[in-house]
């Protein structure tokens, strides 16, 4: 899986990265087709007390589905990246759910006899 980093008004560090490349490797788990990963950073530095300073923003490609667009705002950029990637597991188990009951029903027509 393709992990593009792009940060906006910051430089991404390498901590930054090895952590979203651990946390984007927990949709491996999920075993769906996915290629690629692009992550949007942009750190806006306003006021200390501004509650969405970090904003992060996931995009993927789901065969058949489409885009998949996560965005997450936080005071902290390492919590709303955990926070997006909790998010795009979330709908990612949903969609792969969604696959499993179709080919569930359609199992059951074939077995059952009830073909349209």
């Amino acid at each position: 899986m393709n992990i593009l980093v792009q940060a906006k008004n910051m430089k991404t560090t390498k901590a930054l990265r090895t952590f979203i490349e651990d946390q984007l490797s927990k949709i491996k788990r999920l075993g769906l087709p996915i290629q690629r990963v692009q992550v949007f950073l942009e750190n806006v530095t306003r006021k200390d007390n501004d509650p969405h300073r970090a904003t992060v923003q996931l995009v993927t490609d789901i065969p058949k589905k489409g885009r998949i667009t996560i965005e997450s705002k936080t005071h902290d950029l390492y919590l709303a990246v955990s926070e997006a990637t909790k998010s795009l597991m979330r709908h990612l188990r949903k969609e792969k759910e969604k696959l499993h009951d179709q080919t569930r029903r359609q199992r059951r027509k074939l077995k059952n006899g009830d073909i349209e």
